[in-house]
């Protein structure tokens, strides 16, 4: 709910995003969205479990009801 993340900064979460579930940590919490969606609350999300980036990536932008 917009302003009322459900989750807190270093929660450890999972979404799907392309096809993969991806896996990661909440490192910043946007909770009246972004710029560009203003609807609900967005995560920026360190996935370690990407098949392409090993080191981890920083995934922005990711709204809540994507998360599981």
């Amino acid at each position: 709910m917009i302003g009322h993340p459900k989750h807190k900064l270093g929660d450890v979460v999972t979404f799907y995003l392309n096809g993969m579930k991806l896996q990661g940590t909440i490192e910043i919490i946007d909770a009246y969205g972004t710029f560009e969606d203003d609807s609900d609350v967005s995560y920026d999300i360190f996935v370690t479990n990407h098949p392409k980036y090993k080191d981890g990536v920083l995934i922005k932008h990711i709204n809540e009801r994507m998360l599981d």
